[in-house]
């Protein structure tokens, strides 16, 4: 992949994420306006991602079939018609159902994204190329809420016309200028879905699948209850709040657009996973123990870089495996993302009934669990004379 194609597919990835991080700060106002409880705003945002884990391991197999291309580009058309469905919406069913919608059309975009990178990176360079498109897509929820605070004043509905026309815009630069990596695969080349599913649960895959699955439950936490641990402890404003989240995703941004390069240079993939791990541990842990709003900020700062450094290693040693398309691989990731994601938010929502640091602690003692896990598989596998075989380079998981 030359650079100029690698640069527009990032840009592309950020204006749809610019689009979704429009429309998240906008959808409680469209809530309100049309007198939805608490628990309905939650369940629109753990319905999306719920139906994103049903749907996007389809889109996977999908994607290995016919190519990656196709499903990037219909997968902005989803994004698009998801925004643009929203100012029709008059009632909580409607919000319910468009929401599920768009998750369902828009799902196959991010998977085909780092499956048409994983093709064109060699195994060198890929977990830098993917820590690069991942800041693409955290610096467009970055912007959103900005964008988003500009065209609010002009009306509830203006948001919603601006995320659509974005993820419209991205379509005919993906049509014209990214070229397939891959010939298409034939029907007999692709695993069928239950047998995909059946090696999900192989020794190489399982562990980073709940790896990913405990590293979204941990983040839930954040999204879902931060703004009430602030306001609980310090009595923060909105504005504080939201210097918060930004300092986490301009943490994140950094490190993986300028920084990620030198530290693949430096470290081995698994090492890098496991400090991103404990940035993390501390990163809760300082939310959780804080006495002083600055604590907020640096937990953040440390969660962000944690993140940057984790996922999207665990992307890149994924994508090692060899028993199943990369479609499918990043599709099944997706899906266990996902589903942290839903679960995430009802474990930190209950956990927060014991405390407002209840969550942060929980979260705090999930990211140390998976370090410690970290250490047992590499444990594990030194034993195992495959890699010693492999010499080591290749990492813990592959067999």
């Amino acid at each position: 992949m030359t650079k100029k194609s690698f640069y527009l597919l990032a840009f592309i990835v950020f204006l749809s994420m610019t689009g979704y991080g429009i429309v998240l700060p906008a959808l409680p106002y469209l809530a309100e306006d049309i007198g939805l409880s608490s628990f309905q705003m939650g369940s629109l945002i753990t319905g999306w991602a719920f139906a994103q884990f049903i749907v996007v391991p389809f889109w996977g197999r999908i994607i290995d079939l016919i190519g990656r291309k196709p499903i990037l580009i219909f997968g902005l058309f989803g994004f698009g018609i998801a925004f643009s469905l929203l100012l029709f919406a008059h009632t909580y069913s409607q919000l319910l159902l468009i929401r599920i919608i768009g998750a369902i059309l828009s799902t196959g975009m991010l998977p085909a994204s780092y499956a048409m990178v994983i093709d064109y990176c060699g195994k060198e360079k890929r977990g830098p190329a993917l820590a690069k498109l991942a800041a693409a897509n955290a610096l467009g929820f970055l912007c959103g809420p900005v964008v988003g605070g500009i065209f609010s004043p002009i009306g509830v509905s203006v948001p919603f016309m601006i995320a659509g026309l974005l993820s419209f815009a991205s379509i005919p630069l993906a049509w014209i200028f990214l070229k397939e990596p891959i010939e298409k695969h034939s029907e007999k080349n692709v695993l069928s879905f239950k047998s995909s599913l059946r090696i999900m649960f192989h020794r190489g895959y399982r562990e980073l699948f709940i790896i990913t699955f405990g590293l979204a439950v941990a983040a839930s936490s954040v999204f879902s209850m931060l703004g009430y641990f602030m306001i609980d402890r310090f009595n923060s404003t909105a504005s504080e709040t939201g210097i918060a989240f930004s300092t986490q995703s301009m943490a994140a941004v950094v490190i993986q657009m300028f920084i990620m390069g030198f530290i693949y240079r430096k470290f081995k993939e698994e090492e890098i996973a496991k400090i991103g791990l404990v940035l993390e541990t501390f990163g809760y842990s300082f939310i959780a123990f804080s006495f002083q709003l600055w604590m907020i900020f640096i937990g953040c700062a440390f969660i962000g870089a944690g993140q940057a450094l984790a996922r999207p290693t665990l992307l890149a040693i994924l994508s090692r495996q060899e028993k199943m398309g990369k479609g499918m691989v990043m599709g099944l990731q997706q899906s266990m993302d996902s589903f942290g994601r839903s679960v995430g938010p009802l474990l930190a929502g209950w956990l927060f009934t014991f405390g407002s640091s209840a969550p942060f602690i929980g979260s705090s003692s999930i990211c140390f669990a998976l370090f410690l896990f970290f250490f047992y598989l590499g444990a594990r596998q030194q034993n195992n004379i495959e890699y010693q075989n492999s010499g080591g380079k290749d990492g813990y998981f592959v067999k």
